[in-house]
């Protein structure tokens, strides 16, 4: 026995083991094994595996296996390895990931498949992407669909789709639903709307409510709008955030605002971003602002950009112009057209003249129409006409009515401009 375990030690384990405590057994039996005495560590390994103690079940694989007895270690083969993935699944429960990582290891190299995708699970959590490619692999080989999927998954963020759609193609024939998700969607991005249809109705009639979603989203550009409502309702009513949101979007458009307010609320108060966003809108629309105001700072916090600049107009209204400029900004430097515009529209306020055409222009150059407009009132402000006349066309042409009826005043206020004398902008 280990010379730092004391005979008063030993009898005190030895006690405990004997009134039925599992993990002393085990203990006992790493003891025993440690100072060479095989049979006794056996023994205590028995005890505990016997009443199914993982840790013990696992040990007594690994001492058969040492001493060559393959037929006994195979009868604890299976076992072992069910035990080691068990424990790194409660130790990744416990939020202990190093831990977790050691069992699902022993239980993937003893060929686990469910440990193999748990690890490339955990691996890919915490950014090692090469080494849980590595192990679903190993699963996807073997057949687990699973694993084939969230292959699939990672083949396709890495920009190797063809890679992804075989793997998605294995998983989903064998019926696993979520692959049958992913491999809609990529027919869709495909420009296979037939075949992306096939496989979001496999998935959805299975209850997979992204599925569910995605296809409502698909029959709804299909124009197919009764079909849409019965599937956002499925996944709505089954608390699927997205489906809530759109669903609600869809009953916006029919007046139903009362529904509409609790489906962005119950999405809302889980914090999908654009049903906090929307719910603002609306409530807005009923002349909350302050409520509005509360839902607005939520998904602007979240780095939501419609929220940001929203938030910004009604700090705006309320005369709280340095908060409001700040999330103009915030919106604005994470290119969100209308912030540009609108911080231009500020900034120009504040005689920021250079600064403001700057924002005219981002936000213009994207085909934002009224800082196209703007942007020709500014220019003309600066005597650049022909230039001006360049960005009223641009919006008149969109319909936008002030640069309409501009354009019909330059001639008779400073006669002809031609904007071919002037060189395009960039």
């Amino acid at each position: 026995m280990n010379q730092d375990e004391s005979p008063l030690d030993a009898d005190a384990l030895r006690w405990a083991a004997d009134a039925g405590d599992h993990d002393v057994e085990n203990k006992l039996g790493l003891l025993f094994e440690e100072a060479g005495l095989t049979e006794e560590a056996e023994q205590w390994y028995q005890r505990a595996a016997d009443a199914g103690h993982h840790p013990a079940e696992y040990n007594l694989w690994l001492l058969l296996q040492r001493q060559g007895r393959s037929k006994e270690a195979g009868q604890w083969h299976q076992r072992a390895a069910d035990a080691a993935y068990n424990l790194g699944l409660l130790l990744q429960q416990q939020g202990k990931p190093g831990e977790a990582e050691q069992w699902y290891r022993r239980a993937a190299d003893a060929g686990h498949h469910d440990a193999e995708n748990h690890l490339g699970l955990l691996l890919a959590e915490l950014g090692r992407a090469e080494e849980a490619e590595q192990w679903w692999r190993r699963a996807a080989d073997a057949g687990h669909h699973p694993a084939e999927n969230k292959l699939g998954i990672l083949l396709a963020e890495l920009g190797r789709a063809e890679e992804a759609e075989q793997w998605w193609w294995r998983a989903a024939h064998a019926g696993h639903h979520p692959a049958e998700y992913h491999l809609g969607m990529l027919l869709e991005q495909q420009g296979k709307p037939e075949e992306a249809e096939h496989w979001y109705r496999r998935a959805a009639d299975a209850g997979h409510h992204p599925a569910e979603h995605h296809l409502g989203l698909l029959l709804a550009e299909l124009g197919r709008a009764g079909e849409t409502e019965q599937w956002w309702r499925r996944a709505a009513d089954a608390g699927h955030h997205p489906a809530e949101y759109h669903l609600g979007l869809l009953l916006e458009q029919r007046g139903d605002l009362d529904e509409v307010e609790q489906l962005w609320r119950r999405a809302a108060d889980a914090g999908y971003h654009p049903a906090e966003y929307d719910l603002g809108l609306l409530l807005q629309q009923q002349r909350k602002p302050e409520e509005a105001e509360q839902w607005w700072r939520r998904a602007a916090d979240a780095g939501y950009h419609p929220a940001e600049y929203d938030l910004g107009l009604l700090l705006q209204q309320q005369g709280k112009l340095k908060e409001a400029e700040r999330w103009c900004q915030r919106a604005a430097h994470a290119g969100y057209h209308p912030a540009e515009y609108d911080l231009g529209l500020l900034l120009q306020q504040q005689g920021k003249l250079k600064e403001a055409e700057q924002w005219y222009r981002r936000a213009a150059h994207a085909g934002y129409h009224p800082a196209e407009y703007h942007l020709g009132l500014l220019l003309e402000q600066r005597g650049d006409l022909d230039k001006a006349k360049q960005w009223y066309q641009r919006a008149a042409a969109a319909g936008n009515k002030d640069a309409t009826r501009v354009l019909g005043e330059l001639v008779p206020r400073y006669g002809d401009t031609d904007p071919a004398r002037s060189r395009p902008e960039a």
